[in-house]
């Protein structure tokens, strides 16, 4: 014969309290004293009580997981970042019990239905992801992975130390002998973008160096526009001797535009990435980039959301700042020109 579940009112009879004491002691809420607290938990180890996660769903409102949304998130699975920052968001998430729960989205649909989840990892926010909107206005809890673009409601934020590895490169490369740098990147509808602009054209002004910038839309893997954007801005800057990228398929058009006018990454011009990748380390010549460990990032999404979820909301005032690591390799080290003198 099957063994009849033990339930909440069978803990509540054998503490002689009331159910509602019962739930509030089980869940570590609820004002009673140390002694009535112990009597339950002692009856529930006893009895070998287990929750009903369902019916505590329903009377909490909880579903113990957390939602992922990012712009197009189905297309970015073919992105290392992305599909380490889920893996990271999954590791935390599990750490704790709860579900990952990869929401739908098409930026420019509104949601029927705000999800059935307790609270939302945002990765990437962009300016005009309409859906983000909605999320960030419908009042669950939610962070953000990576800074909001100007004019963008806000939340507490997760960020990779994106401008202090920024400046080690460009510092690195002041020391090559670099005179004319320029940087590629996302426009205003990406805060990682306006950060990576800001902080590189700051570095120029205190170095006294004319920066060019030119923008590229976020999340665009058009090798071919890239290698256009790069020829045009070689054309219109032929003396620059320092390209910053901010994604791996600016450097793939960058290596094709380089070939193409016969210029040599890492010797007559030095080439970085904002965002490594394992195809970064095998290019010719392996590409200078940097590490923002998007696993560890998506991580600590996770741990601080579901933190705030368990304790109603509360969140740090400031940012939480993941560290960010350069990778060196051959496209930043200035090799001589075959018959000149090295400097």
């Amino acid at each position: 014969m099957k063994r009849q579940a033990v339930t909440l009112k069978d803990v509540a009879r054998a503490a002689n309290v009331s159910r509602s004491t019962a739930s509030d002691a089980l869940s570590g809420t609820g004002r009673m004293t140390d002694a009535t607290r112990q009597a339950v938990l002692d009856a529930a180890r006893r009895l070998s009580y287990r929750p009903n996660p369902v019916a505590r769903g329903l009377r909490t409102g909880a579903v113990r997981s957390i939602g992922l949304h990012h712009l197009h998130a189905g297309d970015r699975f073919a992105s290392d970042y992305f599909r380490e920052f889920v893996t990271g968001a999954l590791e935390g998430t599990q750490a704790h019990d709860y579900d990952l729960t990869l929401l739908s989205s098409n930026p420019q649909v509104p949601r029927n239905l705000i999800p059935r989840v307790d609270g939302v990892i945002i990765a990437d926010p962009i300016a005009d992801d309409l859906r983000a909107r909605q999320l960030l206005e419908a009042g669950l809890p939610i962070v953000a992975g990576e800074h909001y673009p100007p004019g963008v409601p806000g939340s507490p934020i997760v960020v990779a130390d994106h401008e202090r590895a920024l400046r080690e490169i460009l510092d690195h490369a002041l020391d090559q002998g670099i005179t004319h740098p320029a940087f590629i990147g996302p426009d205003v509808n990406s805060g990682w973008g306006v950060l990576l602009r800001t902080a590189f054209l700051a570095w120029c002004q205190e170095r006294g160096l004319r920066g060019t910038t030119r923008q590229s839309r976020f999340g665009n893997t058009d090798t071919d526009e890239h290698e256009g954007q790069v020829r045009q801005l070689l054309a219109d800057e032929p003396a620059t001797d320092l390209l910053i990228a901010s994604s791996e398929p600016i450097v793939r058009g960058a290596l094709a535009a380089l070939r193409h006018l016969g210029r040599t990454p890492g010797r007559d011009i030095l080439l970085a990435c904002c965002g490594d990748s394992p195809t970064l380390a095998i290019t010719s010549p392996p590409i200078t980039a940097i590490d923002i460990h998007p696993r560890a990032l998506g991580r600590e999404c996770a741990r601080l959301l579901i933190h705030m979820i368990e304790h109603q909301g509360q969140a740090p005032r400031q940012r939480t700042v993941v560290p960010a690591e350069t990778h060196w390799r051959d496209s930043t080290t200035r090799h001589p020109t075959p018959g000149r003198t090295p400097r």
